[in-house]
């Protein structure tokens, strides 16, 4: 999907760990902060923009056996989004026994991107 037109400024990065994207942990609790600086604490994959290379939104995969009635790995999920949360990086969660994947990721960047450009403004202006 990256390869369609309107996202050619954008790449994927598979199983970034979590503290490369939280420089700086000064917004996060002690839990959050021990969690997110966890070399084991991983996103599944980053959309990143090329130029800039900083994170435009991270998709997690959520395995129905893995996640489905763990209430541990439940916990985790809901950190890390938070963590996402409290630096601005948009997050989506796809569970493997879901559908549409491709439709919502590719509303999510479109919303994103619709975000974005409404703060943003016309250059010489």
């Amino acid at each position: 999907m990256l390869r369609l037109p309107e996202f050619q400024s954008l790449d994927w990065i598979l199983h970034q760990p979590l503290r490369m994207l939280i420089k700086d942990p000064v917004k996060l609790t002690e839990n959050e902060r021990r969690y997110a600086m966890n070399i084991l604490t991983h996103t599944d994959f980053v959309i990143f923009n090329k130029l800039d290379k900083m994170p435009v939104m991270v998709v997690e995969v959520d395995g129905h056996a893995y996640h489905a009635d763990n209430p541990v790995q439940l916990k985790r999920d809901k950190m890390k989004d938070e963590i996402l949360r409290k630096y601005g990086i948009p997050i989506i969660r796809m569970k493997t026994t879901d559908s549409r994947e491709e439709e919502r990721l590719k509303e999510m960047l479109n919303d994103i991107f619709r975000k974005k450009s409404d703060f943003a403004e016309p250059i010489g202006s």
